[in-house]
């Protein structure tokens, strides 16, 4: 019943909106600090590193049997049942580029099955969050004071909006629009995996393909949920559902995250362009 995670995603959404400020005010103020990660993994700043800390800690003392697996923290995996995955600022070179484009994000899964997920993007204004537990789906949109139900289009196949990396455009990207017809001025670019996921269950496109290896879970665990709640539907790109596990937290045949009631029709279209891409 959804009363069994009133506790769980009570917290969740405190921390999200407590770090989502405090990651908003280093934005705002200047205190980035940013450098790079060893192995090409991308940037990371001051806020990134507190507000990883900050989640960490306060699920821990939470949950102390829980397994909490965060993107700026090593941790020892005790092969718990529950398992939180964090991603303190998805969509860090937007976050230090100044922009709005970067969400902290807090996910759940039980027994290897995302239930729980949120998604704040603090500075564009957006809070949404997501539940899928025991056969009840729930989920919200709250922009402001406003509470907005979570909602995906209902496209066809011959009117998909995509949304696409604006940091990180792989080439693979011009054969999906290939594949499924969808033209320049249907393609949305936006930052962080999270913002896009969320972009879909609010309507404002219809798919994200991720087409490289790369992305880990705690970048899609938390909009997983909320794409879901929204009637959405998550994959890899060959209709392969994700692997939760967190001895094992990469996403080895990237991602596809679409409106629902198409996504079937949309890895059949895909499939002939997925069958000659590598995962190297």
């Amino acid at each position: 019943m959804l009363a069994s995670l009133d506790r769980e995603r009570s917290l969740a959404l405190d921390l999200a909106r407590s770090c989502g400020a405090l990651a908003l005010s280093y934005q705002t103020g200047g205190l980035l600090a940013t450098r790079d990660k060893p192995n090409d993994e991308g940037p990371v700043t001051r806020a990134d590193t507190e507000v990883n800390a900050r989640i960490l800690d306060a699920l821990r003392r939470a949950f102390p049997d829980d397994d909490v697996i965060g993107e700026e923290s090593s941790a020892a995996v005790t092969g718990a049942s529950r398992c939180w995955y964090v991603d303190p600022i998805d969509g860090t070179t937007e976050f230090a580029r100044g922009e709005d484009e970067w969400a902290v994000q807090i996910g759940l899964c039980i027994d290897g099955e995302p239930v729980l997920g949120v998604v704040h993007e603090a500075g564009a204004g957006r809070l949404a969050w997501g539940q899928c537990w025991r056969g009840e789906l729930a989920g919200e949109l709250l922009v402001g004071d406003q509470r907005v139900p979570l909602r995906t289009r209902d496209a066809t196949l011959a009117g998909l909006r995509l949304v696409s990396s604006k940091s990180h455009a792989s080439p693979k990207i011009r054969e999906v629009m290939h594949a499924l017809a969808i033209a320049d001025d249907r393609n949305l670019r936006i930052g962080s995996m999270g913002v896009k996921m969320t972009a879909v269950a609010r309507g404002v496109a219809d798919l994200y393909v991720h087409a490289t290896r790369g992305t880990k879970l705690w970048d899609v665990c938390a909009p997983h949920v909320v794409l879901l709640a929204a009637g959405g539907q998550v994959s890899d790109v060959r209709g392969q559902p994700l692997r939760y596990d967190p001895r094992h937290l990469g996403n080895d045949h990237g991602l596809l995250a679409t409106q629902g009631s198409r996504h079937r029709d949309i890895v059949a279209a895909l499939a002939p362009v997925v069958a000659n891409w590598t995962w190297t």
